[in-house]
């Protein structure tokens, strides 16, 4: 008994850890993103930032856990890996197909230099629509 709650505390650890870990490289990189759009904007102020912003996260995640938005998201998260999938998926991943088929095409004639052909990208949006739209009688 005494290893397992060693080792669930070591694991705990880990995970705080990690977790801290994860917050200093997100931070990093939103400071960079911030950098990339404000080329004007000095690197000192970006160093000033960085600690406002570490202490800001770490102070947005211990009110989450004081408010328990964790541990409601980790029952999401379970609801969500059991559940089964329903004609609302189906219809929303082929939409999503659907639209990168038009936009891979978009991509396409841009690389070739011809014109759109918008009337394709129409057709296929019809199709979907055709395949998905619930007859008037049945609502």
């Amino acid at each position: 008994m005494r290893i397992s709650r060693f080792i669930g505390r070591q694991l705990s650890r880990l995970k705080a850890g990690q977790s801290f870990y994860m917050i200093v490289i997100s931070t990093i990189t939103a400071l960079g993103i911030v950098k990339m759009v404000w080329e004007a904007m000095p690197i000192w102020m970006l160093i000033a930032l960085f600690p406002v912003a570490v202490f800001g996260a770490f102070l947005l995640g211990y009110i989450m856990d004081k408010s328990n938005i964790i541990s409601m998201d980790q029952q999401k998260t379970i609801e969500m890996t059991h559940r089964y999938l329903n004609t609302g998926d189906f219809k929303y991943n082929e939409f999503y197909v659907v639209i990168m088929k038009s936009v891979f095409k978009w991509m396409e004639s841009i690389q070739k230099g011809e014109p759109i052909d918008f009337k394709e990208f129409d057709d296929e949006y019809k199709k979907y629509v055709k395949e998905w739209d619930v007859p008037k009688g049945n609502t």
